[in-house]
Protein backbone atom coordinates (compact mmCIF):
# COMPACT_ATOMS: atom_id res chain seq x y z
CA UNK A 1 0.00 0.00 0.00
CA UNK A 2 1.43 3.58 -1.37
CA UNK A 3 1.78 6.11 2.22
CA UNK A 4 -0.12 9.02 2.41
CA UNK A 5 1.63 12.33 1.42
CA UNK A 6 1.68 14.17 4.70
CA UNK A 7 3.88 17.36 2.75
CA UNK A 8 3.75 19.22 -0.07
CA UNK A 9 5.68 22.27 -0.59
CA UNK A 10 6.95 24.09 -3.84
CA UNK A 11 8.69 26.83 -4.62
CA UNK A 12 8.52 28.23 -1.38
CA UNK A 13 10.83 31.23 -0.27
CA UNK A 14 11.78 33.23 2.69
CA UNK A 15 13.63 36.54 2.50
CA UNK A 16 15.77 38.06 5.13
CA UNK A 17 16.07 41.88 5.77
CA UNK A 18 18.99 43.00 3.77
CA UNK A 19 22.54 43.07 5.27
CA UNK A 20 24.42 46.62 5.81
CA UNK A 21 26.50 45.82 2.15
CA UNK A 22 22.21 45.71 0.54
CA UNK A 23 22.55 41.72 0.08
CA UNK A 24 19.50 40.27 0.62
CA UNK A 25 20.25 36.18 2.23
CA UNK A 26 17.21 34.21 1.36
CA UNK A 27 16.24 30.39 1.78
CA UNK A 28 14.47 28.86 -1.62
CA UNK A 29 12.43 24.98 -2.20
CA UNK A 30 11.74 24.12 -4.91
CA UNK A 31 9.39 21.26 -3.50
CA UNK A 32 9.51 19.18 -0.51
CA UNK A 33 7.33 15.89 -0.30
CA UNK A 34 7.03 13.77 2.81
CA UNK A 35 5.18 10.81 3.37
CA UNK A 36 4.11 9.42 6.72
CA UNK A 37 6.60 7.39 8.47
CA UNK A 38 9.40 9.46 6.38
CA UNK A 39 12.09 10.76 8.58
CA UNK A 40 14.18 13.40 6.99
CA UNK A 41 17.50 15.16 8.20
CA UNK A 42 17.94 18.74 7.48
CA UNK A 43 21.20 19.21 7.34
CA UNK A 44 23.99 22.12 6.08
CA UNK A 45 26.87 24.41 7.62
CA UNK A 46 26.10 26.27 10.42
CA UNK A 47 24.25 29.75 9.95
CA UNK A 48 22.85 28.88 6.19
CA UNK A 49 19.48 28.82 7.56
CA UNK A 50 18.51 25.03 8.76
CA UNK A 51 16.53 26.63 11.91
CA UNK A 52 14.93 29.27 9.34
CA UNK A 53 13.69 26.70 7.08
CA UNK A 54 12.05 24.71 9.81
CA UNK A 55 10.12 27.73 11.30
CA UNK A 56 8.96 28.54 7.86
CA UNK A 57 7.48 25.29 7.16
CA UNK A 58 5.77 25.32 11.09
CA UNK A 59 4.54 28.58 9.92
CA UNK A 60 6.39 30.92 12.22
CA UNK A 61 7.65 33.08 10.02
CA UNK A 62 6.06 35.72 8.27
CA UNK A 63 6.64 37.02 4.73
CA UNK A 64 7.03 33.25 3.27
CA UNK A 65 5.92 32.69 0.06
CA UNK A 66 5.11 29.94 -1.70
CA UNK A 67 3.03 28.34 -4.69
CA UNK A 68 1.55 25.07 -3.00
CA UNK A 69 1.62 24.41 0.47
CA UNK A 70 0.06 21.73 2.20
CA UNK A 71 -0.30 19.23 5.08
CA UNK A 72 -1.85 16.34 3.92
CA UNK A 73 -5.67 17.16 2.67
CA UNK A 74 -5.38 21.07 4.14
CA UNK A 75 -4.34 23.72 1.54
CA UNK A 76 -2.16 26.33 3.54
CA UNK A 77 -3.30 29.26 0.58
CA UNK A 78 -7.10 28.77 1.37
CA UNK A 79 -6.33 29.61 5.29
CA UNK A 80 -6.45 32.88 6.72
CA UNK A 81 -3.51 34.26 8.60
CA UNK A 82 -5.17 34.08 12.17
CA UNK A 83 -6.00 30.23 11.15
CA UNK A 84 -2.51 29.59 10.81
CA UNK A 85 -1.70 29.14 14.70
CA UNK A 86 -4.61 26.79 15.15
CA UNK A 87 -2.86 24.74 12.67
CA UNK A 88 -0.17 24.65 14.38
CA UNK A 89 -1.39 23.77 17.86
CA UNK A 90 -3.53 20.89 16.37
CA UNK A 91 -1.84 19.57 13.25
CA UNK A 92 2.04 20.17 13.84
CA UNK A 93 4.25 18.84 16.85
CA UNK A 94 7.76 20.84 17.69
CA UNK A 95 10.58 20.34 19.47
CA UNK A 96 12.61 22.90 20.08
CA UNK A 97 16.52 22.71 20.32
CA UNK A 98 15.66 24.25 24.60
CA UNK A 99 13.32 24.30 26.41
CA UNK A 100 9.89 22.64 25.38
CA UNK A 101 8.59 21.54 29.19
CA UNK A 102 6.81 24.38 31.45
CA UNK A 103 9.24 23.60 34.82
CA UNK A 104 6.34 24.15 36.92
CA UNK A 105 4.25 21.44 35.51
CA UNK A 106 4.88 17.71 36.33
CA UNK A 107 6.03 15.60 32.94
CA UNK A 108 2.33 14.10 33.00
CA UNK A 109 0.69 17.41 33.17
CA UNK A 110 2.80 18.88 30.33
CA UNK A 111 1.23 16.24 28.62
CA UNK A 112 -2.58 16.69 29.20
CA UNK A 113 -1.94 20.51 28.73
CA UNK A 114 -0.42 19.82 25.09
CA UNK A 115 -3.18 17.42 23.92
CA UNK A 116 -6.17 19.63 25.94
CA UNK A 117 -4.44 23.21 23.61
CA UNK A 118 -4.36 20.74 20.31
CA UNK A 119 -8.25 19.87 20.92
CA UNK A 120 -9.04 22.95 21.48
CA UNK A 121 -7.11 24.32 18.05
CA UNK A 122 -8.27 21.77 16.18
CA UNK A 123 -11.78 22.54 16.97
CA UNK A 124 -10.93 26.09 16.07
CA UNK A 125 -9.48 24.60 12.65
CA UNK A 126 -11.92 22.15 11.32
CA UNK A 127 -14.93 21.89 14.36
CA UNK A 128 -13.53 18.35 15.67
CA UNK A 129 -11.97 17.51 19.22
CA UNK A 130 -9.32 15.05 20.30
CA UNK A 131 -10.08 12.26 22.30
CA UNK A 132 -7.82 13.12 25.22
CA UNK A 133 -7.97 10.43 27.31
CA UNK A 134 -7.38 7.71 24.87
CA UNK A 135 -4.44 10.03 23.41
CA UNK A 136 -3.21 10.27 27.17
CA UNK A 137 -3.91 6.95 27.43
CA UNK A 138 -1.35 6.22 24.51
CA UNK A 139 1.10 8.46 24.98
CA UNK A 140 1.85 7.35 28.50
CA UNK A 141 2.20 3.86 27.35
CA UNK A 142 5.08 5.38 24.96
CA UNK A 143 7.08 6.77 28.25
CA UNK A 144 6.59 3.55 29.67
CA UNK A 145 8.11 2.04 26.95
CA UNK A 146 11.05 3.94 26.77
CA UNK A 147 12.24 4.06 30.40
CA UNK A 148 10.25 7.38 31.40
CA UNK A 149 7.31 5.49 32.85
CA UNK A 150 8.68 6.22 36.88
CA UNK A 151 9.06 10.37 35.48
CA UNK A 152 5.55 11.26 35.23
CA UNK A 153 5.15 12.62 37.89
CA UNK A 154 8.36 14.35 38.32
CA UNK A 155 9.12 18.26 37.45
CA UNK A 156 11.36 18.31 34.67
CA UNK A 157 14.47 20.03 36.65
CA UNK A 158 14.21 16.49 38.60
CA UNK A 159 15.04 14.54 34.66
CA UNK A 160 18.65 14.43 33.57
CA UNK A 161 19.16 16.46 30.54
CA UNK A 162 18.56 13.21 28.37
CA UNK A 163 15.51 11.83 29.81
CA UNK A 164 14.34 15.99 29.48
CA UNK A 165 15.00 15.68 26.19
CA UNK A 166 13.26 12.10 25.58
CA UNK A 167 10.43 13.99 27.47
CA UNK A 168 10.12 17.01 24.97
CA UNK A 169 10.20 14.23 21.90
CA UNK A 170 7.37 12.73 23.34
CA UNK A 171 5.12 15.86 23.83
CA UNK A 172 5.75 16.73 20.54
CA UNK A 173 4.23 13.86 19.63
CA UNK A 174 1.24 13.75 22.30
CA UNK A 175 -1.64 15.33 20.14
CA UNK A 176 -0.83 13.07 16.98
CA UNK A 177 0.15 15.71 15.00
CA UNK A 178 0.72 15.21 11.18
CA UNK A 179 4.24 16.67 10.86
CA UNK A 180 6.68 16.73 13.27
CA UNK A 181 9.44 19.55 13.73
CA UNK A 182 12.52 18.68 15.91
CA UNK A 183 15.55 21.65 15.86
CA UNK A 184 18.71 20.09 16.82
CA UNK A 185 17.79 17.63 19.54
CA UNK A 186 21.03 16.42 20.67
CA UNK A 187 23.09 19.82 21.04
CA UNK A 188 23.57 19.65 24.45
CA UNK A 189 23.91 15.81 24.74
CA UNK A 190 26.99 13.95 24.99
CA UNK A 191 27.31 11.03 21.89
CA UNK A 192 26.15 8.43 23.76
CA UNK A 193 23.07 9.88 25.02
CA UNK A 194 22.57 11.84 21.66
CA UNK A 195 22.66 8.18 19.77
CA UNK A 196 20.00 6.77 22.12
CA UNK A 197 17.70 10.03 21.52
CA UNK A 198 17.69 9.52 18.20
CA UNK A 199 17.01 5.62 18.25
CA UNK A 200 14.34 6.42 20.07
CA UNK A 201 13.05 9.49 17.71
CA UNK A 202 13.46 7.30 14.55
CA UNK A 203 11.51 4.29 15.79
CA UNK A 204 8.82 6.08 17.18
CA UNK A 205 8.39 8.39 14.18
CA UNK A 206 8.77 5.36 11.69
CA UNK A 207 5.89 3.78 14.24
CA UNK A 208 3.40 6.64 13.66
CA UNK A 209 1.63 8.33 10.79
CA UNK A 210 3.56 11.35 10.73
CA UNK A 211 6.23 13.04 8.69
CA UNK A 212 9.23 14.10 10.51
CA UNK A 213 12.20 16.99 9.67
CA UNK A 214 14.99 16.94 12.28
CA UNK A 215 17.72 20.05 12.31
CA UNK A 216 20.53 18.38 12.62
CA UNK A 217 24.63 19.21 12.56
CA UNK A 218 25.27 15.34 13.61
CA UNK A 219 26.21 13.82 10.35
CA UNK A 220 27.49 10.20 12.01
CA UNK A 221 24.10 10.00 13.37
CA UNK A 222 22.23 10.96 10.50
CA UNK A 223 24.54 8.06 8.40
CA UNK A 224 24.52 5.90 11.06
CA UNK A 225 20.52 6.04 11.10
CA UNK A 226 20.57 6.02 7.19
CA UNK A 227 18.31 9.68 7.29
CA UNK A 228 17.34 10.66 3.60
CA UNK A 229 18.72 14.27 3.82
CA UNK A 230 16.99 17.97 2.88
CA UNK A 231 20.92 20.00 2.10
CA UNK A 232 20.89 23.77 2.77
CA UNK A 233 23.08 24.51 -0.21
CA UNK A 234 25.47 27.78 0.42
CA UNK A 235 23.11 29.91 -1.89
CA UNK A 236 19.99 28.86 0.17
CA UNK A 237 18.41 26.63 -2.20
CA UNK A 238 18.10 23.07 -0.60
CA UNK A 239 18.32 19.71 -2.21
CA UNK A 240 16.09 16.68 -0.38
CA UNK A 241 17.48 13.45 -1.39
CA UNK A 242 15.51 10.91 -3.71
CA UNK A 243 13.95 7.56 -1.59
Amino acid sequence: MDKTSLLTIKNLSFAYPKDNDGTINSIHIDSLNLKENDVFAITGPSGCGKSTLLECIGLLRQEVEFDEFKLEDLDIKELKPKQHEALRSSQIGFMPQTGGLIPFLKIIDNLKLQIEVASKSLFKLEGKTLDQDGLLKSIVYDLKEFGLGKYLNAYPHQLSIGQRQRAVFFKSLCHQPKLLLIDEPTSALDPEHGKMLFDTMIKVCQSKRVASLVVTHDLNLVHEFNLRQVTIMHNGNFKQEKS
